[in-house]
């Protein structure tokens, strides 16, 4: 019976993939012990709007400061203007624990001319 002799390529492949999990497990050991056990803490920032073809545009960020991840995020941004308002909804799907997501809402009239305001965030956790 002979003995297959491995080369220098082989040997260098395995020591780059053994470094490679090594360095996974690491890593998923280190946040479950420092991962923090606190409620979603969802924030949200709304950007300067824009006109739009159907309507005048406004850049929403929803961020999750928690420690755990939010479904169903529903933003629900509030123009008041001349005594009237207008409210638009923006719904997240997903919003993971330290993640960021955007997204848009539209409004009729432009609300550089009125205040804009979050009127409200809301969630469920899994």
């Amino acid at each position: 019976m002979t003995r297959l002799q491995k080369n220098a390529l082989e040997w260098s492949v395995f020591a780059v993939a053994l470094v490679l999990v090594a360095a996974v497990l690491v890593y998923l050991v280190r946040e479950s012990l420092t991962a923090v056990e606190a409620p979603p803490e969802v924030v949200v920032t709304v950007g300067e709007p824009r006109p739009g073809a159907g309507g005048h545009m406004v850049p929403v960020t929803a961020e999750n400061r928690g420690g755990e991840t939010a479904e169903e995020v529903q933003v629900t941004l509030r123009l008041e203007m001349s005594g009237e308002s207008e409210d638009a909804v923006l719904v997240f799907p997903y919003l993971a624990r330290e993640s960021r997501r955007s997204g848009w809402v539209t409004f009729r009239r432009d609300p550089r001319g009125g205040t804009l305001q979050v009127a409200g965030v809301a969630y469920q956790t899994p």
